[in-house]
């Protein structure tokens, strides 16, 4: 194994180590020597393969959004209808939210700490960026796929998704309520599938959100 190879070994190592202290712990009550204490090493070697404990956190946000873009890539809709592949897509995603929401609550921590800290604001902008061209790109192979046309853009319907399934992950690990999630969910594929498909009305150039917000 080269120099560079066990470098990367280790560093995997430690990323590792780190997401398993921050999912158990929290960010608050996480150091650099529970991390390295649970990747066998010590506090040096840590540092000298990450950084300080700021670069570290950093690191394994960006290791969270590789891993959660791999959870959505993983899916297979080879073969499925439109219709069938959004579905079965967004369920076997939000199985994989269930399986695990202490890791759901520490990428939010994450993305938190790297809102409040100035000069990483950027990776914030990144992750969800990230995830929207992850969204996007099997948006668009599906619908290939199908030889079929999406009737909103393929971008503005990935944003909706992510931002559909941020606010019911954020539901579902306050208050761990998985029947209810479920059936929120189902609302959440049949919104995506009628806009996919154009069935959503449109608003009148003389009607306004604000004039139907106005009649309710």
């Amino acid at each position: 194994m080269t120099h560079e190879s066990a470098a990367e070994v280790r560093r995997a190592a430690i990323l590792a180590a780190a997401i398993h202290v921050l999912s158990s712990e929290g960010i608050n009550d996480t150091t650099t020597r529970k991390i390295a204490a649970a990747a066998g090493i010590n506090q040096a070697t840590l540092l000298y393969h990450v950084g300080s404990k700021d670069e570290l956190l950093l690191a394994v946000l960006r290791e969270m959004m590789r891993l959660t873009g791999e959870v959505a890539r993983r899916v297979l809709t080879a073969g499925l209808s439109t219709r069938a592949a959004i579905r079965h897509s967004i369920t076997a995603f939000w199985q994989h939210v269930e399986a695990t929401p202490e890791l759901q609550v520490m990428q939010y921590e994450l993305t938190l700490y790297a809102l409040r800290h100035g000069g990483s604001a950027w990776l914030a902008r990144e992750q969800y960026a990230g995830y929207g061209a992850v969204v996007e790109e099997l948006l668009r192979e599906t619908f290939t796929a199908a030889g079929a046309r999406c009737a909103l853009p393929f971008p503005a319907l990935a944003r909706f998704i992510v931002g559909g399934l941020d606010g019911l992950i954020l539901q579902f690990i306050s208050d761990r309520d998985s029947v209810r999630a479920r059936r929120d969910l189902e609302t959440l594929i049949a919104a995506v599938i009628a806009l996919a498909e154009g069935t959503v009305p449109s608003l009148g150039a003389e009607e306004s959100v604000g004039t139907q917000a106005q009649r309710a």
